[in-house]
């Protein structure tokens, strides 16, 4: 029942309801009809002064001439119940000569004859004509007798039985249908309280914010299981909805957190060798250029810094696009090798690059501004993170329309906590490192957007040597 329609479940009801309600009141029916013939005190049939008739006739019409004469009253009375039956002596002309019905029913006698051993229904009632012979066997007069086929009639001794039984039998298909439409009512009231009930609080649960609820297995009717089933999704799409809404806050409050952190580092810094040079420049000259050079430091971190906040929200807005060029990777990454290499020399590590993976003289249709991103954060974590006397190898590669490159240095590598939250925002990995390197977390982050972007790929893991290796693969994009 719990998968029918409202409709369907109130039809069967509709209909279970006429067919109980029919089956009882005919039982009630049957059980009145033996009662009565069974039992000779209960109220009578209504064909009971019916039954007499016989027995009344044959006594009248046995008296023959002598009926008609008024003495033959009495005796005929005494054969002919008056409650129900009444009579009509007539002689052959068709006048009435005496009797318990005033009216009479033949006003000649060509009537009377037409009349004979008739019966017709008058004003309801049923009215027999039964011819009178005298000796010779003519016909000497009419007996005529009324009677009417009803319980009433025929208990009008006891009216109130009969009422009662009249009322009874009569009244059962309605007393039949009221009970049964109360029990299916309120069964089907059962059913469907429950399902309404857990719509109803969960509709208010939504209403308060909480989410944290399920509306599954709700029945009841089809149209509530799809009722539910529509709040159920409007539950989970709420719940994701807050749920990345919340996240989304949590990052906003640890982004100004985070910037916060980093950015009062080197701007202290800077402000002190600031204070430093208003105040004892003229006194120590000899200080001016490391103090630059420390002002200098600091604010390339401070501008690195605010430069990975404005790419994250570039990348992280909806109507965010790259901007794919065609052009020829060899000297693009042998002109990045040299950058790099630059960079590696002061820590004296050195950079080897291969790029033996990559077809000669095929361009490559990729966001060349992206793609230089995504290369020069993972080359600046590796440089930060290899020691002096280190190696960083740099392998390109490409095959079925995606470029493939790793990059592997001989650093710590990761911790199984760094290779966990490696590519989250803000994630620094060891405290303590984070703080000597001067990192906001970031790098890796754009690393892995801009590959996702690029219907591409980020992973990372540890060499068996020892050391970092990060894979990135990104797809080529069709032109426009």
């Amino acid at each position: 029942m719990n998968k029918l329609t409202f409709r369907s479940q109130f039809g069967v009801a509709f209909l279970l309801v006429l067919l109980l309600s029919f089956a009882c009141s005919i039982a009630v029916w049957g059980a009145s009809t033996y009662y009565i013939f069974t039992n000779k005190k209960a109220v009578r049939p209504a064909n009971y002064y019916e039954k007499q008739i016989p027995e009344i006739t044959k006594y009248a019409l046995g008296q023959k001439e002598a009926l008609l004469t008024p003495a033959s009253r009495t005796a005929l009375e005494e054969h002919t119940p008056a409650a129900g039956i009444q009579y009509q002596v007539l002689d052959a002309q068709g006048k009435l000569l005496y009797g318990t019905m005033d009216k009479s029913y033949i006003s000649s006698k060509e009537e009377l004859l037409s009349k004979m051993n008739t019966n017709e229904r008058v004003n309801g009632k049923i009215v027999l004509y039964y011819p009178v012979s005298d000796a010779q066997g003519g016909l000497a007069g009419a007996f005529v007798l009324r009677y009417d086929l009803s319980l009433v009639t025929s208990n009008a001794d006891q009216p109130m039985a009969t009422f009662l039984l009249i009322v009874t039998n009569l009244a059962a298909p309605f007393v039949f249908i009221m009970l049964f439409t109360f029990l299916f009512a309120r069964r089907l009231g059962t059913r469907l309280k429950p399902p309404v009930s857990r719509l109803t609080d969960g509709a208010r649960r939504i209403q308060q914010g909480n989410l944290d609820f399920t509306l599954a297995d709700v029945g009841g009717s089809k149209e509530l299981a799809e009722l539910a089933s529509a709040f159920e999704e409007m539950r989970r799409a709420l719940h994701d909805s807050l749920t990345a809404q919340w996240k989304m806050e949590q990052q906003r409050r640890d982004m100004v957190a985070a910037i916060t952190h980093d950015l009062r580092t080197p701007l202290t810094i800077i402000q002190g060798h600031v204070d430093n040079l208003l105040e004892g420049a003229a006194q120590r000259p000899d200080r001016l250029p490391r103090y630059l050079r420390t002002i200098q430091g600091n604010t390339e971190r401070a501008a690195r810094l605010l430069d990975e906040l404005t790419t994250i929200s570039d990348i992280e807005h909806p109507d965010f696009t790259l901007s794919p060029v065609a052009f020829e990777p060899l000297p693009f990454f042998e002109r990045k090798r040299d950058d790099y290499k630059l960079l590696c020399e002061s820590k004296q590590v050195t950079l080897h690059l291969d790029t033996d993976g990559l077809p000669p003289d095929q361009p490559l249709r990729i966001d060349f501004l992206r793609l230089e991103q995504i290369m020069d954060n993972l080359m600046a974590n590796s440089i930060r993170f290899t020691p002096e006397g280190g190696e960083i190898r740099w392998r390109i590669g490409y095959r079925d329309g995606r470029l493939h490159f790793e990059v592997k240095d001989t650093g710590r590598g990761f911790s199984v906590n760094d290779l966990a939250h490696l590519f989250e925002q803000f994630y620094q990995g060891d405290p303590s490192r984070s703080e000597e390197k001067g990192h906001a977390g970031l790098g890796l982050y754009i690393v892995k957007k801009l590959a996702e972007k690029h219907d591409g790929h980020v992973a990372a893991s540890n060499r068996p040597e020892g050391g970092a290796r990060i894979c990135v693969t990104l797809k080529e994009m069709a032109s426009a």
